[in-house]
């Protein structure tokens, strides 16, 4: 799949309006400072940052289907392969190394296991065994062993403990058939512990509504799941403007970006945030911070915003998809991650705009 960052997070928006329940399709609006998705099903607007050039590289992809209106406005809808990748949050197959292709274990299930191992990093080493690939599995001194069998079957071996607890639930998870990238159920429970290893400061708040958002995903209350997901990733934003308000060395341009943002809600303080950090001369300028804003933490916002405003501000009760929270949720410690190094950036070398 060849795409942009900022053309997944237009595929993610679109998708988000889709899966929320308003069938019909986007008309792409633009005017001379903005442009925006409206939906003749009542959907509110979207802002956007797209060009046309992202929409049709994503029908390429198969991701949308695109015609033009009497007006020649961009109109599309995604498609089930659109609706499939943002729901697994663009996961790819993983690429095998050289020593994983030994054995003759499922290729698909074997994937499937390599990817839940790095994604937990967890190192191992990969050897034919009889009509298998069998995965040596270390996690400190102790070792599993995650047998691949040709026919897909997985058969884990090892001692009582927690790798093996952890292993066991992956081949339980993975019996449903799952793609090889995608965030399994049972690995959510992990998400606070994770944000608190690679973000000690991380504000309290927003880990406890992420705790209330997995215990509602895990007894199916996928409204609730929504509602807390979007809190907590309200709040996040809230903290990343203030700490970028703060840190703006001119104090004239700090009491007039302030002026601009207190009262407004959420969506608004987002925008007017946007609008001041796209002029913004000390941005980061390596690494994935230093990619267009949407591309680093648009794409997740605007799925938070949008469900969580559909949930709290019902028309009708909205149809969402269990994979699709799911896939938010298993981006939502990189999202933190994030914001949290966009705040660190800004407290360290102060904002010039």
């Amino acid at each position: 799949m060849n795409l942009t960052d900022e053309q997944k997070d237009l595929l993610k928006s679109v998708v988000a309006v889709y899966e929320s329940g308003d069938k019909s399709q986007f008309i792409v609006v633009r005017t001379m400072t903005s442009s925006s998705l409206i939906y003749s099903g009542g959907h509110q607007s979207v802002s956007i940052s797209a060009d046309d050039a992202d929409f049709e590289q994503l029908e390429r992809e198969g991701l949308l289907t695109l015609t033009r209106n009497s007006r020649r406005d961009l109109c599309g809808k995604p498609t089930k392969a659109g609706i499939d990748a943002a729901r697994a949050d663009f996961a790819t197959v993983p690429v095998l190394r050289p020593d994983e292709y030994v054995g003759e274990g499922d290729p698909g299930a074997t994937r499937a296991v390599v990817s839940f191992l790095d994604r937990n990093n967890l190192a191992f080493e990969a050897k034919a065994i009889q009509h298998a690939t069998q995965l040596a599995v270390h996690d400190g001194p102790g070792t599993v062993c995650v047998n691949v069998f040709k026919s897909g079957k997985i058969v884990v071996q090892g001692s009582p403990g927690r790798l093996l607890d952890l292993l066991n639930k992956m081949k339980d998870a993975l019996a449903g058939g799952v793609a090889p990238g995608t965030v399994l159920p049972f690995e959510i429970e992990r998400f606070p512990d994770r944000i608190r290893e690679k973000i000690p400061d991380c504000d309290p708040v927003t880990v406890r509504f992420i705790e209330e958002a997995i215990a509602c995903f895990k007894s199916n209350a996928l409204l609730a799941t929504a509602f807390m997901l979007g809190a907590a990733s309200e709040r996040a934003i809230n903290l990343l403007i203030e700490g970028y308000a703060s840190s703006i060395a001119d104090p004239a341009n700090r009491d007039k970006f302030r002026s601009r943002i207190n009262g407004r809600t959420i969506s608004a303080r987002y925008d007017d945030f946007k609008k001041s950090y796209a002029g913004c001369k000390s941005k980061p300028t390596d690494g994935v911070l230093a990619q267009d804003l949407d591309a680093v933490i648009g794409g997740t916002f605007q799925f938070c915003r949008i469900t969580r405003n559909e949930v709290g501000h019902p028309q009708i009760v909205p149809d969402l998809d269990a994979g699709v929270i799911l896939a938010n949720l298993g981006h939502f410690v990189t999202y933190v991650e994030r914001i949290y190094g966009l705040m660190r950036h800004f407290q360290d070398g102060g904002v010039v705009v």
